[in-house]
């Protein structure tokens, strides 16, 4: 073979070589930059059921409130219910 020859089939598997490097790098970074936005995302979803369950909670103390006799009772007198006593007649 000649050094003509040699220097280009050279000159071919380096550049070959930079390009498959340069593309082993993006699909790095790429891959890097999706597991920090998976993470992100992960995060901003469990602090988001960690705040729908702590909704829930205080829902569940509100629905047990609303369903007192108490406030049943407040609630139906608010609203013009009249008890009438028994005379016994």
């Amino acid at each position: 073979m000649s050094e003509l020859k040699k220097n280009r089939i050279a000159a071919a598997v380096t550049v070959n070589a930079i390009i498959l490097i340069v593309i082993l790098v993006v699909a790095a970074v790429y891959t890097m930059a999706q597991v920090v936005i998976k993470a992100k995302q992960e995060k901003a979803l469990r602090a988001e059921i960690a705040r729908y369950k702590q909704l829930i909670e205080e829902g569940e103390k509100t629905l047990e409130d609303l369903q007192s006799d108490s406030h049943l009772l407040y609630l139906a007198l608010l609203n013009g219910w009249v008890f009438q006593s028994d005379t016994g007649n």
